[in-house]
């Protein structure tokens, strides 16, 4: 990933283009100048609140970790930081 994001509306959708047959045959998918099939307008919104709850979640149930006494970041991971 970057700070840009590793997938967005606009990355292959996976799955809608296979040659197995067993591809969703689907004309209300959107697609890319190529014709590859995209998530578009149905790509998932996530929010800094979002991931800030789930690393909060893995840490209480997963490491058994109660309390953080601070976090830094910068560009996203700062505004984890702030949430």
């Amino acid at each position: 990933g970057s700070c840009y994001g590793s997938a967005g509306p606009s990355s292959p959708r996976p799955g809608y283009d296979e040659e197995d047959g067993d591809a969703p045959s689907s004309d209300d998918v959107p697609r890319d100048k190529s014709g590859r099939a995209i998530y578009g307008m149905d790509y998932p919104d996530v929010s800094v609140r979002d991931t800030v709850r789930l690393q909060l979640l893995m840490l209480k149930h997963e490491l058994k970790i109660n309390s953080i006494k601070c976090v830094i970041g910068g560009s996203f991971g700062g505004m984890q930081a702030m949430e």
